[in-house]
């Protein structure tokens, strides 16, 4: 829906404090159930981009955050670059395949995530004409999509709770923020900074 898109598109203009806190290519056996152990206890609620495989894998883990009142958005089935950007319409697949694998998990055929982030963000890289023609065919069945704007570098590198904290403080520089984590098997350092992260958000209101 075009009210969805435009709030979407508007998500980094702010003259309000405030935040999105998103996790990529879960859920995960073990680093998921800690996040969530997390958000509930500092109340909390986060969005989720999944992975279809994933969720085939974890539907249990899906349908706690889905219970637990988190958004459950799409980040493909895969997460394979090369099969999900032979063209259009192999991303628009993905992103169906996903979904279905969403539904199945919750139970809920009537579900859908109207949310997509684009395996590697949503624009640039050797697949950029690609995307480009995927950025409109979504908006042509009303789906969304992002990116973010401030991260942990948890998917760059940054191995320990200390360095993410500093990549979150460095990049956090706008009154909105989208903030990317990664909730999959071995981010361990993802749980470990989370609660410092949402201590100092709180502290600056």
């Amino acid at each position: 829906n075009l009210d969805g898109q435009n709030q979407i598109k508007n998500i980094y203009y702010s003259d309000e404090k405030q935040v999105y806190l998103t996790f990529d290519d879960g859920p995960s056996k073990s680093i998921t159930p800690q996040v969530l152990d997390i958000l509930k206890q500092y109340d909390v609620k986060a969005t989720f981009f999944v992975l279809g495989a994933r969720v085939d894998l974890y539907p249990d883990t899906l349908k706690r955050i889905y219970n637990e009142g988190h958004y459950i958005a799409n980040h493909g089935y895969s997460h394979e670059y090369k099969s999900i950007y032979q063209n259009k319409d192999t991303v628009f697949q993905e992103y169906v395949e996903c979904d279905n694998s969403i539904r199945n998990a919750i139970g809920n055929p009537e579900f859908n995530s109207y949310l997509f982030r684009f395996p590697g963000g949503s624009s640039g890289g050797r697949y950029e004409k690609i995307k480009a023609q995927a950025r409109e065919h979504f908006k042509s069945y009303g789906v969304a999509y992002t990116n973010w704007n401030c991260l942990t570098g948890d998917a760059e590198g940054k191995n320990t709770k200390e360095e993410c904290f500093q990549e979150f403080m460095n990049t956090k520089t706008d009154n909105s923020i989208v903030v990317l984590m990664h909730d999959s098997n071995e981010k361990v350092q993802t749980v470990e900074v989370l609660p410092d992260i949402i201590m100092q958000l709180k502290n600056e209101g």
